[in-house]
This record gives C-alpha cells, structure tokens and sequence, in this order.
C-alpha cells in the first residue's frame, strides 16, 4: 500500500514505497505488438490492473529507452524493494533532485532514508505491481497499481502510484511522483534541501511538448492536450464523441467525480487555447500518452507559502480516440498519513 504509516516523512515513505505483494516472479514474455496497457478487470469494470507480463515491459527497439527502463526497473526493485542501497551510488545522480512534496532531496538523503528497508533478496519485479512503464527522450513513467482501504473501512480499491524519472549520463537524476500529502512543520522548504518545488511550462511553451518524430506519437500526444484543455477545464460536454471512444474506460476511483462530469450542465467559459496547471512532461510510447501537471497548494504549517505536488492522468489511445484513463485520484475520505510532524 502507498500510503501506510503515519510517521515522519522518511519513514513513511520508505513503507509506502516497499511495502506490497512478495512471492514475486518473473511473467511469461509479452506477445508482440501487444498493447503497453494491462487489460481491464473483467470482474471490476475500473479496476486498476497490473501488466501480466512486466519484463516485457522493459524490452525497447530503441537502446538507451531500453537502458533508461531497465535503470528505473532495477533500481526499484533492488533498493525501494530490498534495500540494497550501497547501489544508489551507481544508480542515482549526486545531486539528483526530488520534487516529492514530503521527501529532501540529494542523494545521500535517499540513501538515508532507504537504508531503513531491512534488506533481502532482490525480487525478479518491482513491487506493488506493475501497470506499465514507458519511456520517451531522457525521461521513464513507471506505474504501479496501489491498493487502498475504502473511506468505509469496508475492503479496498485500487488506483495508481505514478512514478517520473529523469536519466542523465545512464544515472537517475530527478524524480517526481504522484502523492498528494501535504508536509508537515518538520519537512524542511527548498532552499535547505527539502522537497524541490514542481514547476512546468505554461501557456504557448507547452505546444513543444507535443513535438514527436513519430507522427503516430505525436498525433496522440494533441489527442490528449486538445482534449484535457477543453473537456474538464471548460466542461464541454458536447465534445466527448469527438475524443473520446464509445466503450472509453475510466479508471479514477472516485466515481461520484465521474458522475458528476457526466450530469452536470452548467455555464462555463470557452475552452483555452492551453492546460491551465504547468505541464512537467508529456510522454508517449506505443498507445499510451502520460500528461505530468503541477499542482500548488497552500502550506498547512506555513501561513502564506505554499507547496507543489505532481498530478499524473494517463492515457490509451484507439483508432484516434482516447479508449482508457488513469490517474493518482484517491476517494475522499481515504485514510490519510501526516507526513514531518
């Protein structure tokens, strides 16, 4: 489970991270041509559901997406996983930054915080389990599927822990992911080494994020920014044929918000010519297409300053349509950990 003590944030997080299913072991090759998203849950329509063949996952035409893949894989499930943390010495930037609302960055921060995981054998995959990984330039999306307690304490359900990376000279050097927990008092700001704020291109810049020399790439890449700018930013609810296929899969846990899309008429503005929040990253490979946005929030234990986290929405594409949607949305109500106090 993501979100499971309710400690300070460098424990927290080393639970949440390592904790998840044992007993792993390496699945059967990936058909060819098969798409890079898990099929859906056949007895839960909405459940989010882990790739059944997540080596293949790591297997590229392209050398150095492959290589980037297989650092994020390795790294993962060696240190996160098994505490082998000496191997955060070749595996991660010195000064690889953090953009973690609760973590500090560097590197020595994270192998101080990871040395808590009692070490052990590295499993053959990373764990919690796959969804995907998918990689585009210098940058990894790694999905894992989390599993949470309902609001009811009745059960659980399940959504995504989203994960981003950037690889510089075959090292990790920065990273983002997509809990939303606010820091407390103790987490330090900044410019004293705590959490890097998130920041992301605004207004036209963000068009040359939709530049890909595949075409096909690219295509899907406007699919989504056409479709984000102006169906949940302006409501346009007349707009779905046009975006979106007619069995289109939503995985958002929160189906009220769902619902509530879908029933609302209300006055709205016209769409903009561009995604309100700042975009970190768009990546695309195969049929998928990954949107990265910041969010600022005002600080819980700061009057007057604020903190930023990452959102992550995700996106199949078919036959020029977007046929299925994650996102790190959790059910309001979830039981919440308090992370730095």
């Amino acid at each position: 489970m993501i979100r499971a003590l309710r400690v300070s944030a460098a424990a927290a997080c080393v639970q949440l991270l390592a904790c998840g299913t044992t007993g792993l072991e390496a699945a059967p090759a990936r058909p060819g041509g098969e798409s890079l998203a898990p099929q859906p849950s056949p007895m839960r329509p909405g459940e989010v559901t882990a790739h059944p063949a997540p080596l293949a996952l790591l297997e590229d035409e392209n050398p150095v997406l492959a290589a980037n893949k297989r650092l994020v894989f390795d790294m993962w499930r060696s240190i996160v996983n098994a505490g082998h943390v000496e191997l955060a010495d070749t595996m991660l930037q010195e000064f690889y930054i953090q953009h973690s609302p609760i973590l500090p960055t560097g590197r020595a921060a994270f192998k101080a915080i990871f040395s808590a995981i009692p070490r052990r054998d590295i499993p053959a995959v990373v764990s919690p389990s796959l969804v995907t990984i998918l990689g585009e330039g210098d940058l990894v999306v790694m999905a894992l599927r989390e599993e949470l307690p309902e609001p009811s304490g009745q059960g659980s359900y399940s959504t995504v822990h989203f994960n981003l990376f950037r690889v510089e000279d075959r090292r990790l050097a920065e990273h983002w992911h997509s809990v939303q927990d606010a820091p407390g008092a103790n987490v330090l700001p900044p410019d004293q080494g705590g959490p890097q704020r998130v920041t992301g291109l605004s207004g036209p810049a963000q068009l040359k994020l939709l530049e890909d020399a595949d075409p096909r790439l690219a295509a899907n890449k406007r699919l989504v920014f056409d479709a984000w700018r102006q169906f949940p930013n302006a409501d346009k609810r007349h707009l779905t044929g046009t975006y979106f296929a007619p069995d289109f899969i939503e995985h958002d846990p929160d189906a009220a918000a769902g619902a509530r899309l879908a029933a609302e008429v209300r006055a709205v503005p016209p769409a903009q010519p561009y995604l309100q929040d700042p975009v970190v990253a768009m990546v695309a490979q195969g049929d998928l297409v990954v949107l990265v946005t910041a969010r600022e929030h005002p600080h819980p234990a700061r009057p007057g300053e604020t903190y930023t986290t990452t959102w992550f929405d995700m996106f199949r594409i078919a036959d020029g349509k977007i046929a299925e949607h994650w996102n790190c949305a959790i059910k309001p109500g979830t039981p919440q950990p308090k992370y730095g106090d």
